[in-house]
């Protein structure tokens, strides 16, 4: 794996300069931060690392306008680690880590985190989730050599951070799920090991949702240590499907269309969340299928196909980028057909994994508005319109096999969209 080091304790803080000489040596440093996290840690972290007898310069994002995962911002911190051979040391969560995870890869340096709150697995993943040319991706990069998180500041982070942190680990039970269906249907086998990387801490996490509630020490570090091996998961496979399905790829519309509440962007984790209910109630939707009166007729041709995406994307870019990713998982005539009836034999095994893997839908709902993470589309500033909008767009720009592709494989798409009512 990329990541050497790892220390997540109480006071951490004070370690940053001899933690960062164990890795890097006396190289100097780069500290990245925005406005925010240096208020939080800036000070405790340069200090510890001039004591260490390393040479500090900063790269201050603004606190506001709140700094943004794209090209832009990758290369203003590329071009601030090209003035020497720093190596960065990045003081924040999931936007800045995945600036500098990208910046530091394109000098081919190694870098390290110091986490400000437990609200995002991004911290310890390969690859970086960015814009480029207003296109959600995740680009390759490695993962952080150090990652390191002091528990009281991790429990002192906003209560909006730790339950978009708790709302990203319960996506965990919706991606092992299309991870299961992908399985079955024979397009991505499950690697257990990484299965149990991701899904044990999960299961944890789940049980201590209300200790997180209450900011309890334990229970944060049980959150971060699950988020952390999510990223450890993605490490060993160089590839999120461990750690993300159809709810990341709704999460993915509304961030690259902006999505923002009095003004600020919807958080990473929340816009999971919202997508981590609606895919688990899709899944449970299943159960209500009339399984012998599914129809084998009234797909879309590659024309009509063509037609929905441009009408979707309008941005030439955007629109391209989609197109070539729908071209390689589109299926018409007798693949078409075989598909069917390929998911339609499966359904049962489908639905008896179901009841392992996922918490019954109101029961996870009320754990995750426990915690405070949004529980409907008018809680990220989005509404029923705006939900089946992204679950149309999530549907069409990967090339990763989710629920979504199963709906719309056996031609029921349109009553998935009409279904998300009843959430």
């Amino acid at each position: 794996m990329d990541t050497k080091i790892s220390v997540v304790e109480e006071g951490a803080l004070e370690r940053v300069g001899s933690v960062f000489v164990e890795a890097f040596g006396h190289t100097p440093a780069l500290l990245v931060a925005d406005g925010i996290t240096l208020k939080v840690g800036g000070f405790p972290v340069s200090r510890s690392l001039e004591k260490a007898d390393i040479q500090v310069r900063q790269f201050i994002f603004p606190s506001e306008p709140q700094p943004y995962a794209d090209e832009h911002a990758i290369a203003q911190v590329r071009l601030s680690l090209e003035r020497d051979n720093s190596i960065a040391v990045v003081l924040g969560s999931g936007t800045l880590n995945d600036i500098t995870k990208r910046a530091s890869a394109e000098l081919d340096r190694p870098y390290m985190v110091v986490a400000t709150a437990p609200s995002v697995d991004g911290y310890t993943s390969y690859g970086a989730a960015v814009s480029v040319g207003g296109f959600k991706q995740t680009l390759p990069c490695a993962a952080p050599m150090v990652v390191l998180a002091d528990t009281k500041v991790l429990r002192e982070a906003p209560m909006d951070m730790i339950a978009s942190g708790f709302g990203d680990c319960m996506a965990k039970y919706t991606a092992g799920m299309d991870w299961i269906l992908a399985d079955l249907v024979g397009v991505h086998p499950i690697r257990r090991d990484v299965w149990d990387m991701v899904q044990i801490p999960l299961r944890k996490v789940y049980a201590h949702h209300a200790g997180i509630a209450q900011r309890r020490g334990r229970s944060i570090g049980l959150l971060f240590d699950a988020l952390s091996a999510s990223g450890f998961a993605m490490q060993v496979m160089h590839d999120s499907r461990p750690a993300s399905g159809a709810e990341h790829l709704i999460s993915h519309i509304w961030e690259m269309e902006h999505l923002s509440k009095d003004g600020l962007p919807v958080s990473h984790g929340f816009k999971v969340s919202i997508g981590t209910l609606t895919i688990t109630y899709l899944y449970e939707q299943l159960k209500q299928l009339d399984l012998a009166g599914i129809p084998l007729t009234g797909a879309e041709s590659w024309e009509e196909r063509e037609q929905s995406i441009a009408a979707f994307f309008p941005d030439e870019s955007v629109r391209k980028q989609t197109l070539a990713i729908a071209k390689e998982k589109f299926l018409d005539g007798d693949a078409l057909l075989t598909r069917r009836e390929k998911l339609v034999s499966l359904l049962p095994a489908l639905i008896e994994r179901m009841d392992e893997q996922l918490p019954p839908y109101q029961e996870l709902k009320e754990a995750m508005k426990e915690v405070g993470c949004p529980v409907s589309p008018a809680d990220i500033a989005s509404n029923l319109e705006g939900l089946r909008h992204a679950v149309t767009g999530a549907q069409m720009i990967r090339n990763r096999y989710t629920v979504l592709d199963l709906y719309y494989e056996l031609g029921l798409f349109d009553l998935a969209l009409d279904m998300l009512s009843g959430m």
